[in-house]
């Protein structure tokens, strides 16, 4: 089954069917529960549980690969235009610049927010991980505009596949360039936990957890030079 949890135009709120974001999220068993047999959904081959995706760009549906799938459509423009293999690379943007005026313009409640350059749609689009899904927020050019040009790094950021991940939470002022499928974890660990209106204190060490993954991934680089 594949997972998507953006499914229309700009402006449309949608969420992805429970079940499909449940495989993004990591629950925590005793090591002896047994676990569930992942397959490749293109050749069937049984996968491990850290495997490559793809991304399908007209569903923006994340699909599970094995190893000889995924190098089939590592060269650009290896998928038609229809599937684009999702990179592995995690950056911590050091020094990145963002003024607190200009996170206030998104408008976004959580403190969390992924943004991404959609070659479908031809926009930069801002998305924040919510209860009910991911929740888009608005972005002008201008404002993205204004981001890369004071953290020329962004200019790398691959379309469709790659986002930008701010992490605001506490006070922290975090920022990375993520695969498109660490921000459907996200997405997922949020919308199958959230418990109330504040939460509830699982969900935050699970958020917790997921950001200290992201940190030690890494790769620190600073927002002013080009990955």
């Amino acid at each position: 089954m594949s997972a998507s949890f953006l499914a229309g135009d700009r402006g449309e709120r949608s969420a992805a069917p429970v079940g499909a974001l449940r495989r993004f999220v990591q629950k925590r068993e005793p090591a002896s529960s047994p676990q569930a047999v992942k397959h490749c959904e293109l050749c069937s081959e049984v996968i491990p549980t850290d495997h490559r995706h793809l991304l399908d760009l007209s569903s923006r549906a994340l699909i599970c690969a094995c190893q000889a799938c995924s190098l089939l459509f590592s060269d650009e423009g290896a998928g038609g235009g229809k599937y684009r293999l999702v990179p592995r690379r995690h950056l911590s943007l050091i020094d990145f610049q963002m003024t607190d005026q200009q996170w206030d313009e998104l408008m976004i409640p959580v403190n969390m927010a992924f943004i991404f350059r959609s070659s479908g749609s031809k926009h930069v689009m801002a998305f924040y991980p919510s209860p009910a899904g991911a929740t888009e927020s608005l972005l002008d050019l201008e404002g993205w505009e204004m981001l890369t040009s004071s953290n020329p790094v962004l200019l790398g950021l691959e379309p469709d596949v790659e986002a930008l991940l701010i992490n605001r939470v506490k006070n922290a002022r975090d920022h990375y360039i993520v695969p498109i499928d660490a921000c459907y974890q996200l997405v997922g660990l949020i919308r199958l936990s959230w418990k109330g209106l504040s939460g509830g204190t699982e969900t935050w060490e699970a958020i917790g957890e997921f950001f200290e993954n992201i940190r030690a991934k890494s790769r620190p680089v600073k927002g002013d030079q080009d990955a």
